[in-house]
């Protein structure tokens, strides 16, 4: 995904060659790589996984490139999960197993981030020993710089702390726990699965209820359903992207900031 093929770059400075699997505007819960994506695979010697989303992935490392070190984000960092993220491949279960019933979508949370960011210095060191001061410095810098970026976006979102907060799917409970947004009911509760019209009318009735100003749907998912709850609770519909790439934001600080103004934009007054 872009935003840690964006950290994993800058960590890895010109010692190593960083490519990203995939692509802007595609959903890492439902991506089918391509026979050319699977070759490039087949070269690498460290494959960065966030887990919990990505089983397609760990399928294709074990069948192309057995012997790539591998690193899986979740099994890797320290931090206090958040449970209730259903998957729609039972696999998942298998590519982070220390945390089996967290939601997986650890990267908008900046701190959780910058964790990640130590993996893959000591993943790298691992693997490049003689980048080793390199590696720590550049880590260094890039935590410095997710800790601004932190900084900055919970200043932006003070001011609609404590609102309704009605994101498509359970991507942005992290952001959500950071920032101090009220997360009333997401709209697709399977990932990849459309939800049912009687799960959609209750969403529209704690839509409602809570008193949300806004539904905000995905980049990389399909509008409808949130165009539907939106149209019937009469609110506005935002559009949020938590993986970035062209033509979105493609650094890890522009991700953040980008969706940080779509949300204030649309809860503020």
């Amino acid at each position: 995904m872009q935003p840690y093929g964006d950290l994993v770059g800058r960590v890895a400075g010109d010692r190593a060659a960083v490519s990203v699997l995939l692509p802007p505007g595609a959903s890492p819960h439902a991506f089918d790589p391509s026979p050319s994506q699977a070759t490039a695979l087949a070269n690498a010697d460290l494959v960065v996984m966030n887990g919990g989303l990505d089983a397609w992935l760990l399928r294709l490392v074990d069948a192309t490139s057995p012997d790539a070190a591998q690193l899986v984000v979740m099994d890797a960092i320290s931090f206090e999960p958040i449970e209730g993220h259903e998957r729609s491949d039972a696999a998942d279960h298998d590519s982070h197993a220390g945390h089996e019933l967290a939601n997986p979508h650890v990267w908008l949370d900046p701190r959780l981030a910058a964790r990640a960011v130590d993996a893959v210095a000591a993943a790298l060191t691992e693997l490049d020993p003689a980048g080793a001061d390199t590696y720590q410095a550049n880590a260094e810098r890039t935590r410095a710089a997710l800790a601004a970026v932190d900084a900055e976006v919970a200043e932006l979102l003070a001011p609609v702390a404590g609102a309704p907060f009605v994101p498509f799917h359970d991507a942005w409970v992290y952001f959500a726990t950071r920032y101090g947004l009220d997360v009333v009911v997401t709209l697709e509760p399977f990932p990849g699965r459309e939800p049912s019209p009687r799960y959609l009318a209750e969403a529209v009735r704690a839509v409602r209820q809570a008193g949300a100003r806004a539904i905000f749907a995905e980049r990389q998912l399909g509008t409808r359903s949130a165009e539907v709850v939106a149209e019937s609770a009469g609110v506005a519909l935002a559009v949020l992207d938590p993986i970035g790439g062209a033509p979105g934001p493609e650094t890890y600080e522009e991700l953040l900031l980008s969706n940080a103004r779509v949300i204030l934009a649309a809860l503020g007054d």
